[in-house]
């Protein structure tokens, strides 16, 4: 939600200068190439960024490889490259934000540069200043009601639909399992109500992460069974959305006994998406 203020406020801003909002972001994220030991794992990936970006007003999304040369750059030089393919009429910032070598660019620099300036100042979310690292910490640890209260959506996951080894179908609860990206943050493993969307339809889905400790899995799975869905899945790109975090990853002691389990997940995955 804080990056989201950031970006209304730009959208309003561009709107009163007669000028088109645009947004500048890095990737991959700079700490990746300064910090590697400490890089974050990503929120959104940059397919996800690009889209709620945009549907949040943005006409221009710019998104620069971010390494050492660009790391590298004096404030004069930083802007002296955005200036050579576009005019910048009014910068939108963050009240912390700094770029350039050693972080000497930031808001003082940029007004005695003789830039317009909007400081946007810190975001807080019941009385309490909101960080990502947060966010990441309640993902993490399951805490996904709580980690969706401070995105201000639910938290989802996207990929390509890839072929499993069917045990999901075998138990009558066939499941499409998604291809993770590089670096994504991945939820706490267990069992979660949500949805999922595909070619512009929404199913209330039961949604799992985990390994399949019943049958011995070595190899980390996203899937999600979609109530009330029939069809082939397989290529497709699916998103998951993560409402409520239901159980942990469960070792059964049969099959039945998870099948069991599977039926009271996706009864209350109906109940709770539905709030009836």
């Amino acid at each position: 939600m804080g990056h989201l203020d950031v970006i209304k406020r730009t959208v309003a801003a561009a709107r009163e200068s007669g000028a088109a909002p645009a947004l500048i972001t890095f990737e991959p994220h700079p700490r990746c190439v300064l910090d590697p030991a400490n890089c974050p794992q990503s929120i959104t990936t940059l397919q996800e960024k690009l889209a709620l970006i945009e549907a949040a007003g943005i006409e221009h999304a710019i998104v620069l490889r971010f390494d050492r040369g660009l790391a590298a750059l004096t404030p004069d030089e930083f802007v002296g490259r955005l200036r050579s393919v576009m005019e910048l009429k009014r910068w939108v910032i963050g009240f912390d934000f700094a770029f350039g070598k050693e972080r000497k660019g930031n808001v003082g620099w940029l007004r005695a540069a003789g830039h317009e300036v909007d400081v946007v100042p810190p975001f807080t979310f019941e009385g309490k200043p909101l960080h990502s690292s947060e966010i990441r910490r309640l993902v993490n640890t399951g805490e996904i009601h709580d980690a969706n209260r401070l995105l201000g959506r639910d938290y989802s996951m996207a990929g390509p639909v890839e072929a499993g080894d069917k045990v999901g179908r075998r138990l009558g609860f066939p499941t499409a399992n998604i291809g993770v990206e590089p670096n994504k943050l991945i939820p706490a493993l267990g069992a979660y109500a949500g949805r999922a969307r595909t070619q512009n339809q929404d199913f209330i889905a039961a949604l799992s992460v985990g390994y399949r400790p019943t049958f011995g899995g070595t190899q980390l799975r996203v899937e999600a069974f979609l109530l009330d869905y029939e069809g082939d899945l397989y290529q497709r790109r699916l998103e998951l959305r993560f409402a409520r975090y239901l159980h942990p990853d469960i070792k059964f002691n049969t099959p039945a006994d998870l099948v069991q389990q599977l039926k009271r997940d996706v009864a209350d995955t109906r109940r709770i998406v539905t709030g009836r």
